[in-house]
């Protein structure tokens, strides 16, 4: 939350979150999300795709050209999950859907829940 507070978009702020395990620096995890906050990939929650770049990077293979896509792997597993639980708990997947009805540091909020949620030991 403290990212997003200190003016980094949705999905830079997931990703700052978990630079260090991610093995990248803070400047690099910002400029990889920059271009990904607020619908600006497929639509989606900036923070739910934030969610997904730092699975691709624990737990799958990080594209260069698409880090948030979902692959047929053991990453694609966990993001089919985290995919489910974000439309339940905030009632959409897509920004434009979820942007004035409740402030998006809840959305923030709730991604960063099931990214830890859902992140094997």
């Amino acid at each position: 939350m403290t990212y997003f507070q200190a003016g980094r978009n949705c999905c830079q702020a997931i990703v700052c979150a978990y630079c260090t395990e991610m093995g990248i620096t803070e400047e690099q995890a910002h400029e990889l999300a920059a271009e990904y906050g607020g619908g600006n990939y497929q639509g989606l929650c900036g923070a739910l795709v934030g969610n997904y770049m730092v699975i691709n990077a624990l737990k799958g293979t990080m594209e260069a050209t698409d880090p948030a896509k979902c692959k047929d792997d053991d990453a694609g597993k966990i993001l089919v999950a985290m995919t489910q639980d974000f439309e339940q708990t905030c009632g959409s997947l897509y920004c434009t859907k979820l942007f004035g009805k409740r402030p998006c540091a809840e959305y923030v909020r709730a991604a960063l829940a099931i990214l830890e949620e859902n992140l094997p030991e």
